[in-house]
């Protein structure tokens, strides 16, 4: 880079590459400490907001809000048709993009029917959500299973919550804690509101919360469609190699937990159907039963493709 190209600072003086790149990360830094709060206020306002509204009215101004985030999002966007491509190549273009701004919708109703909940009784939920195969449940309960609720980032997956207040099912979920901090105590309190509690991942309780829930024969929801930093394998998703938590397969082998998958689906009318279907039978192998359990939820998701978060970079890692 000639000396006339460079970077001018304030005084008109050169500015080098590397004082270039600490500004980057100082505003990103900064950027970063305000995000948090007003990550925070927003869904707080939300809350109020979308309170007042009909179920149908937070569903419309929520699939608005997703719309307009189709076309603000571009790196989101252009991630979801990337990895469109990847999942459906045989798709058109047309089919994908048509696909790409549904999955924002829905995750925009998905904001709304949440936030509409957040501030409605707790038993409100149940109005709006059909459970199809509690049967399944029940009669694992009476055998003394011990009951792992295996799911993904599938439908409206909070929603799955409902069945605590409606059938009893004791649910417990297993999740990430979110960088946010602010949010994480948010999306907390919410899944508290709608019913059930969150064991934090690597939490210095969470075995024992884990055993507890398991023990008083309530049952522990775990998603595995998502690639973080924790033990895994890589498996098929897809038709190609995606590292998935083993988690739910160690527990089910090592403590002879039932892999019941469980999804929750919006459907044309503007409820929820939410299905427990019948028990896995996994092999013994924990990389075989992970591959198992991640075709199920794959299997759901072409079911319904616009309902899974395809933002999500599923294959940013490959084996080497």
């Amino acid at each position: 880079m000639s000396q006339s190209s460079q970077p001018k600072g304030r005084a008109g003086r050169p500015v080098s590459r590397r004082q270039v790149s600490k500004r980057q990360v100082s505003k990103r830094r900064a950027l970063r400490r305000w995000r948090s709060p007003l990550l925070a206020g927003s869904a707080r306002l939300g809350r109020v907001v979308f309170g007042t509204l009909s179920w149908s009215q937070a569903q419309a101004a929520g699939a608005a809000l997703g719309r307009l985030a189709w076309h603000l999002a571009g790196r989101d966007r252009r991630r979801i048709l990337e990895h469109l491509e990847l999942a459906f190549p045989e798709a058109s273009s047309a089919w994908r993009l048509a696909c790409g701004r549904g999955c924002f919708c829905h995750l925009g109703r998905s904001l709304g029917e949440l936030l509409h909940l957040w501030r409605r009784p707790a038993g409100e939920a149940e109005r709006h959500v059909r459970v199809e195969g509690f049967e399944v449940i029940e009669d694992l309960r009476r055998q003394g299973r011990p009951i792992l609720v295996l799911t993904g980032h599938c439908g409206n997956w909070e929603l799955i919550s409902t069945a605590n207040q409606s059938h009893g099912l004791g649910l417990a979920a297993m999740a990430r804690q979110n960088d946010d901090a602010h949010l994480d105590r948010l999306i907390v309190a919410l899944r508290q509101h709608l019913g059930s509690i969150t064991i934090a991942r690597g939490g210095t309780s969470s075995s024992r919360l884990l055993l507890q829930t398991l023990r008083r024969g309530g049952a522990l929801a775990m998603l595995i469609d998502q690639d973080i930093a924790t033990d895994g394998v890589w498996v098929p998703f897809f038709g190609r190699p995606a590292f998935t938590p083993l988690a739910a397969a160690n527990l089910a082998l090592r403590l002879g937990a039932v892999a019941v998958p469980t999804f929750v689906e919006r459907l044309d009318d503007g409820t929820h159907r939410l299905t427990f279907h019948p028990p896995l039978q996994l092999p013994s192998d924990t990389t075989e039963a992970t591959a198992l359990m991640t075709a199920t939820i794959e299997a759901q998701i072409r079911r319904r493709p616009e309902q899974w978060v395809w933002m999500h970079r599923r294959w940013r890692r490959q084996p080497t």
